[in-house]
């Protein structure tokens, strides 16, 4: 089975796929970044998801009454936790350095396997050498795309909105409100987490905090809301 799956040449099928998934994901990654810079260029009036979570998310510090001092390390974290498909932006961004490990993992094993089969280290390396050329194109294409630059630049563009502008508005907003008491947040989480054991039954009576309504420009009642109030309340607790 070994000897036919060899000598029909399937490795390479599988090498040249293993490739193009790495140029592709290549690709898509470089799209990613892309559509998050433009999007961020324009944070003002975008209605990306991403960034419109973002903004709530520090509107949502000004509503408990605290305010971030890293607004970079919060951009990066939400920027690698989004998904596109069914990845995240860290996992796109991983995908070609795995597609590289496997071509030459591939590469190695059909070329002992040559070797110790009978074949000369001459023609049990060609197989190796083709790995070594895959790997090296998406790794010089993953140079030539230099995520890195566009993280830096990402990052960047939305810790400058958020420091220069939303929080200078924020300020001006919430500067006549009192935050809501810490109390109630306990009592909301304490809730939130009754919900998913036992406890919701023996509860006669439930406590519900106060929805969270977004300021104007945003749209009242969007899907991300309660997520945003459950994570500031988490990292308000911790």
């Amino acid at each position: 089975m070994r000897n036919w799956f060899i000598g029909q040449g399937i490795p390479i099928y599988v090498m040249t796929a293993v490739l193009v998934m790495g140029i592709f994901t290549l690709w898509m990654s470089d799209r990613i970044y892309k559509r998050l810079i433009k999007e961020a260029d324009l944070m003002g009036t975008s209605n990306h998801r991403l960034i419109k979570y973002i903004k709530l998310k520090i509107q949502s510090y000004f509503k408990i009454g605290m305010r971030p001092e890293d607004t970079q390390s919060l951009a990066r974290r939400y920027i690698m936790k989004y998904k596109t498909g069914p990845f995240s932006t860290q996992t796109w961004r991983r995908l070609p350095g795995l597609m590289e490990a496997v071509l030459l993992l591939e590469g190695a094993c059909v070329m002992l396997y040559r070797y110790t089969a009978g074949q000369s280290l001459a023609e049990a390396s060609m197989i190796m050498a083709a790995a070594i050329i895959g790997a090296a194109l998406i790794h010089s294409l993953a140079w030539f795309v230099d995520f890195s630059s566009k993280e830096v630049l990402l990052e960047s563009t939305i810790s400058d909105y958020v420091e220069n502008f939303l929080m200078n508005k924020l300020e001006a907003d919430f500067k006549d409100q009192n935050p809501v008491p810490p109390e109630q947040y306990k009592r909301a989480l304490s809730e939130v987490a009754a919900t998913q054991t036992k406890e919701r039954r023996k509860r006669q009576n439930t406590y519900h905090y106060d929805r969270y309504m977004p300021p104007e420009g945003l749209e009242e009642g969007d899907e991300v809301d309660a997520k945003i109030v459950e994570d500031v309340l988490k990292e308000f607790l911790n």
